[in-house]
């Protein structure tokens, strides 16, 4: 990318073997970059992230002391620093199958087999650099969209521009206007996460309540209720100051159907079965239109009632 100044963008390169980063180092410098670090360990380069001082992450996915994977998920989902685009690229010595699974599911712009070429990698930076895929928001899932077409059972789901901190900062946008850029696309995928996590929840319902009503009781039940209280709780947590929070004594509704039913889930009451599939569906429904405002109070205001003071 001839011309391109990379002098602004804030790196941070994890890997436990000190040659390595100096190797990498080296080479991004004599490519432009002058604002790079280094860690070792995960909790120095989990802090960076968590304090908004990096723009790109280059980072070996065996990087010791926690879960690389499970740290570029959470940046993803807005858990980790204020800025759920940064470019995240991934090293791994050993690409298994399950080692690709776990940093493509994980949201990662790129992943690159080691002993890492510093030429590969500058190709992949300026790739990023020109062009970053759009990403798509499921209900487990945000990122780069790595399908070139839908399979013909797919749903059609939106894909989103997401800011890109590379393109912005090389080509001189202002700092408060990629904070704007990054604002705005952080609401749209929050929005994106919480109508895929309704039909989530609708989808867990309609497999949950056919099993009991059926006496099929098998292995799958509690996973299936951990994973829509996970659902509900995460929709709880991402309501405030949307358009959306009306929503919130609905979600949180199901969050205490949800627990009330776990801690009994072979033989669950029948008036809790019953309201599940109208909880679920007065979610979906509240979801598709702020005008089901009222039905969302109403509904949640039954839920409450019919479970009880129990339903903690």
């Amino acid at each position: 990318m001839s011309g391109t100044s990379y002098d602004n963008i804030r790196m941070i390169i994890g890997d436990t073997n000190s040659a390595v980063r100096q190797g990498i180092k080296t080479a991004l410098f004599a490519h432009g970059f002058r604002n790079i670090r280094d860690a070792s360990r995960l909790p120095t380069l989990h802090t960076a992230v968590e304090q908004n001082e990096v723009d790109l992450v280059v980072c070996d996915c065996a990087l010791p002391e926690g879960d690389v994977s499970a740290m570029i998920y959470d940046v993803r989902h807005n858990r980790i620093g204020d800025n759920p685009f940064i470019v995240l690229i991934a090293l791994a010595a050993s690409p298994t199958p399950d080692v690709i699974a776990r940093i493509i599911d994980s949201g990662a712009d790129d992943l690159i087999a080691k002993p890492i070429s510093p030429a590969i990698l500058i190709d992949r930076v300026t790739r990023l650099t020109r062009a970053r895929k759009r990403f798509v928001v499921t209900s487990d899932y945000i990122g780069p969209n790595r399908r070139d077409t839908l399979r013909p059972d797919d749903e059609a789901i939106p894909l989103i521009e997401v800011p890109n901190p590379l393109s912005a900062k090389t080509s001189g946008q202002s700092v408060s206007d990629l904070q704007k850029q990054i604002d705005a696309a952080r609401m749209l995928v929050n929005e994106e996460k919480m109508l895929r996590h309704a039909r989530q929840i609708v989808y867990l319902v309609d497999q949950l309540v056919p099993k009991y009503q059926a006496g099929e009781t098998d292995d799958t039940i509690i996973p299936a209720l951990d994973r829509l209280l996970s659902v509900a709780q995460d929709i709880s947590r991402r309501l405030e100051g949307t358009r959306f929070s009306h929503v919130g004594d609905l979600c949180q509704s199901m969050v205490d159907l949800a627990s009330k039913v776990r801690t009994n889930p072979m033989d669950p009451k029948p008036k809790d079965l019953r309201l599940m599939p109208e909880l679920a569906g007065a979610i979906s429904t509240a979801f598709s239109s702020e005008a089901h405002a009222d039905l969302a109070y109403d509904i949640s205001e039954t839920a409450r009632r019919y479970a009880g003071p129990t339903a903690q």
